[in-house]
């Protein structure tokens, strides 16, 4: 930064210099030692905001506060509330492969102790659980299209599992079962369809076991139930959520699912009219 001045030796303004030219892109691959991004104390990722010493020690935001008597570590000069501005800046540039890289996932996320929101809900290689996680304790995971295949060999397939989108189709289970694995001959995912009960009723909903990434496909179902003969019940056409484990926990948003009350149920059996379709 210079100061120009006047010729009566006067300072009239404050010139900037400019960014230089680069003779490449401003963003390039390299190596780093992970390391050297850790917090010294914790061994954590650093996060923003990061605090240095006079000596330019550092430490992360969640150690600062918990120093003896607000002084460094290692030198024992105060830390305060200096931050380390050139280091932040660094942490927050740079970019790691996203942790199912080794599954094919081609993204890069950014360098930090949480999981990104690409790694958490988004990158279509996430690992699913086997449907029968919870009721047959099976351990396996895998990226949602592989599932299927796990389950095709190891798990006993019910009646009434296959359907063609676009298509109605009857569907009986029991309400005691707990959930029914739904599949189709034509391609290689799986839907489970799932009965919560609750004193004054079932709550029965649909799900597709993948992740919510934009390059995995979407669908939507709708399920009519007929009492007596004479009244129907139909929730949707409705989005289907994607989940990367099953839950047999009360949706928190009761449009997910549809409810049926105790006056409705012919004992366990439950028969409905199912149709799923793709959403384009």
């Amino acid at each position: 930064m210079k100061r120009s001045s006047s010729e009566n030796g006067e300072c009239s303004r404050i010139t900037q210099p400019q960014k230089r030219n680069r003779t490449r892109s401003g963003t390039v691959e390299g190596r780093v030692d992970l390391d050297r991004l850790d917090c010294p104390i914790c061994y954590q990722p650093f996060t923003v905001p990061i605090f240095q010493c006079d000596n330019g020690h550092v430490v992360c935001g969640v150690c600062r506060p918990n120093l003896n008597l607000d002084k460094c570590p290692f030198c024992a000069l105060p830390i305060g509330n200096n931050r380390c501005r050139a280091m932040e800046s660094i942490l927050e540039s740079v970019t790691v492969p996203c942790r199912n890289a080794h599954l094919g996932c081609t993204k890069y996320v950014p360098y930090g102790r949480e999981e990104s929101n690409h790694e958490k809900e988004h990158c279509k290689f996430s690992q699913c659980s086997c449907p029968e996680a919870e009721l047959e304790h099976c351990k396996h995971t895998g990226v949602y299209n592989e599932i299927y295949f796990h389950y095709m060999v190891y798990h006993l397939l019910k009646d009434d599992c296959f359907f063609t989108f676009g298509e109605s189709k009857k569907v009986r289970m029991l309400i005691s079962e707990k959930s029914l694995v739904l599949k189709t001959l034509l391609r290689s995912l799986m839907f489970v369809m799932q009965c919560i009960r609750e004193p004054n009723g079932v709550y029965v909903m649909i799900s597709f076991l993948a992740p919510t990434s934009p390059e995995v496909e979407k669908f939507s179902y709708r399920l009519s139930y007929s009492y007596n003969g004479e009244e129907t019940h139909t929730h949707g056409p409705l989005e289907m959520k994607n989940v990367l484990k099953v839950s047999f926990q009360i949706p928190q948003e009761k449009e997910d699912a549809m409810f049926l009350p105790n006056r409705f149920l012919r004992g366990d059996e439950l028969e409905l009219e199912l149709c799923i379709k793709e959403v384009v």
